[in-house]
């Protein structure tokens, strides 16, 4: 059982079911991650932890205290918004202040806290400093050391960082993960941004049309998806997919798609035997297809003529057409890629122990 604990919420507005049966946990000191596209319902789910919205039904856990309706005040929460909440008229200090002030913390207390807090985000000498007199990195550090000083059972992160141009990106996670360290509690971040979820969340809950896919790390996520949605929203470049069927010959089992056939290790065999004849859906990360050594297997290999070439740092993208509707891209090391050229011939070599199958009409992961 976690900390933080969501149970069955569901949210409707209108017609519209936004948030549609969610339950997760979040442990003490995780750092737990909401991703999804917008529209997903992930910024109405943390509407709903906070209180700014009641659901329609289902319950909120803090340390085992029902906080489903009490209002904001009452929930001990840090929240930092996409939009900050700062008020233009007062300064630096009085801003982290105001939340401790509305709580009636004493003023003596205020003061012992702010200090810290201030210098482990850069803004002692910014306290006395006009909030509009403020970059939007300053004004970000600011909502972050407001959250910091507040002694919160839980800390609520709402896209925070997506006013900032990349550069300031970097240094504003530096800085949520300072403060999540510093309160070791559940905190819960909302983005849109896989990249911002992968090198943060201790764990990554994915939403999609308001219902939780998939709650897991980012390897599970990639290399474990749960269904269809999960492998094309998660990793870069996208995920190939190809439609084909499974045949059975001489008990060995085999995929055949348009431009591919490929021998399938031992572990599938079980997996797959209802799937003789029929259509299935066959997942290869670009990563898993190599340019081939001189041992390696020839049921491994597919050949194809080269369509774009994506030069990137350490690597290159590689797109290649290998059957009448089929183009596959394979992210190659610098090592492999050997200058390759649009309308060259290629063949390189699948990884078959990192084979993703999908049923086509659940467009659920087929487990091994």
């Amino acid at each position: 059982m976690g900390q933080l604990e969501v149970n069955n919420l569901v949210k409707r507005l209108g017609d519209n079911l936004v948030v549609d049966g969610v339950s997760f946990a979040v442990n003490e000191g995780e750092f737990f991650v909401l991703l999804g596209p917008s529209g997903s319902g992930k910024s109405t789910l943390l509407r709903l932890i906070c209180g700014l919205e009641t659901p329609d039904s289902g319950s909120i856990q803090v340390n085992k205290r029902d906080i489903t309706r009490l209002p904001p005040r009452e929930r001990n929460l840090g929240m930092v918004f996409q939009d900050y909440g700062l008020y233009p008229n007062m300064n630096v200090y009085q801003n982290i202040a105001y939340g401790l002030e509305a709580r009636g913390v004493p003023r003596a207390e205020i003061a012992r806290r702010i200090p810290p807090a201030a210098e482990k985000l850069g803004l002692t000498a910014h306290l006395k400093s006009g909030i509009v007199d403020l970059s939007g990195g300053e004004q970000q550090r600011v909502a972050l050391a407001r959250a910091m000083v507040k002694d919160a059972d839980a800390y609520l992160y709402d896209e925070p960082l997506s006013n900032l141009d990349p550069k300031l990106r970097h240094k504003a996670r530096r800085d949520i993960m300072t403060v999540h360290k510093e309160k070791h509690k559940p905190s819960v971040y909302v983005t849109h941004d896989q990249s911002e979820a992968f090198a943060m969340g201790d764990r990554i809950a994915v939403l999609a049309k308001g219902k939780l896919q998939q709650v897991g790390t980012a390897e599970a996520l990639l290399h474990q998806p749960a269904n269809l949605f999960i492998a094309m929203f998660v990793g870069s470049p996208p995920i190939n997919l190809v439609e084909g069927t499974i045949a059975t010959e001489n008990q060995e089992y085999y995929f055949y798609g348009d431009g591919i056939a490929l021998k399938l290790p031992q572990a599938w065999h079980h997996p797959l035997n209802h799937y003789d004849m029929r259509k299935i859906i066959l997942g290869l990360r670009p990563d898993a297809l190599t340019v081939p050594e001189s041992d390696v297997d020839e049921d491994s290999l597919v050949s194809g003529a080269v369509e774009y070439v994506e030069p990137l740092l350490g690597e290159t993208i590689v797109g290649m057409k290998v059957g009448s509707r089929t183009s596959l891209s394979a992210a190659l090391q610098d090592t492999e890629n050997e200058s390759l050229n649009v309308g060259e011939s290629l063949r390189v070599s699948i990884d078959t122990e990192r084979l993703l199958f999908f049923d086509v009409e659940s467009e659920k992961a087929i487990a091994i």
